[in-house]
C-alpha cells in the first residue's frame, strides 16, 4: 500500500476581472454628471438674485 500525495496543489480557475468595461464606463458617467451638477449648482445663487430684481433693490438709493 504505497500512495503518493501529489504536492501539486491544484489549478485555479482564472478570477473575471474586477473592473470590467460596462463598470468603467458607468464610473465615467456617474463622475460627469456629479461633475457638471455641482457646477452648475454653484451659478443658481447668482442666477436668482438676477432674475428676482433683489439686485436692484439693494443697488439703488432708498427714496426719499
Amino acid at each position: 500500500m504505497t500512495d503518493t500525495l501529489d504536492s501539486t496543489p491544484p489549478a485555479l480557475a482564472p478570477r473575471p476581472p474586477l473592473v470590467t468595461r460596462p463598470l468603467l464606463l458607468r464610473f465615467v458617467s456617474v463622475l460627469g454628471a456629479s461633475t457638471s451638477f455641482y457646477l452648475l449648482l454653484s451659478v443658481v445663487p447668482g442666477y436668482a438674485a438676477d432674475r428676482s430684481g433683489a439686485a436692484e433693490r439693494r443697488a439703488s438709493p432708498p427714496a426719499r
